[in-house]
């Protein structure tokens, strides 16, 4: 989706949500929709998402060593699709009738995903470090919906050549969409905390071009 295209439907939304935040991210841009879940739904979606799916918690190498991801995750998806990533290539979990039905709302709002990589923060001590979501199988313009459930955390985000950086806390049942040039010229990450911690649960909605 090119940029002209998803500041559109990010305006149509800010219409609808008066407490949606714009934050600039030259080239690119994210858009927060705090309450986009209701708190109610967002506590029953995440009981769901602890008591329904299948978790996981690999391992990736680096620096010459296996170690385990610091946190759990699931990957959802359409039938045929998968996702390379860190050297792992994962293959999806079926979709389950609520993780359809919020798919289908954001598809009504003018994005279209195929998948979902759920990542579970027990603690504080569980978070990921600094990193692009622009896998080749992402396409070019790749547009990511983050759904946070749970536990606020802080996500950061800062150019990937260049000193600039922001933050944004992200609330249970909030809504943050990123624009494709936003995965090119910028990373985030959450990062990890000694303060004490509840759970956290992300869902990070992508369009997967397993083809490519």
């Amino acid at each position: 989706m090119d940029e002209k295209r998803f500041r559109q439907l990010a305006e149509r939304l800010a219409h609808q949500y008066p407490d949606s935040v714009t934050l600039p991210l030259p080239p690119g841009c994210a858009v927060l929709v705090p309450d986009w879940l209701t708190p109610g739904k967002a506590e029953t979606l995440m009981a769901h998402c602890l008591d329904t799916l299948e978790w996981d918690q690999p391992s990736v190498r680096l620096f010459g060593r296996q170690y385990p991801i610091p946190r759990r995750h699931a990957f959802i998806g359409d039938a045929g699709v998968r996702y390379r990533w860190s050297g792992l290539e994962q293959h999806p979990q079926p979709w389950t009738a609520p993780l359809k039905d919020v798919r289908d709302r954001l598809f009504e709002a003018g994005f279209a995903f195929n998948s979902i990589l759920i990542n579970h923060y027990r603690s504080g001590a569980d978070g990921m470090g600094w990193h692009a979501d622009n896998e080749r199988e992402l396409g070019d313009s790749p547009v990511v919906a983050t759904i946070s459930l749970g536990q606020p955390r802080r996500l950061s985000f800062r150019v990937r050549q260049g000193a600039g950086r922001e933050v944004l806390e992200l609330p249970s049942g909030s809504l943050l969409l990123t624009s494709g040039a936003v995965q090119h010229h910028w990373q985030h990450q959450v990062a990890k905390s000694r303060r004490p911690l509840a759970g956290r649960i992300s869902l990070t909605f992508r369009y997967i071009h397993s083809n490519l």
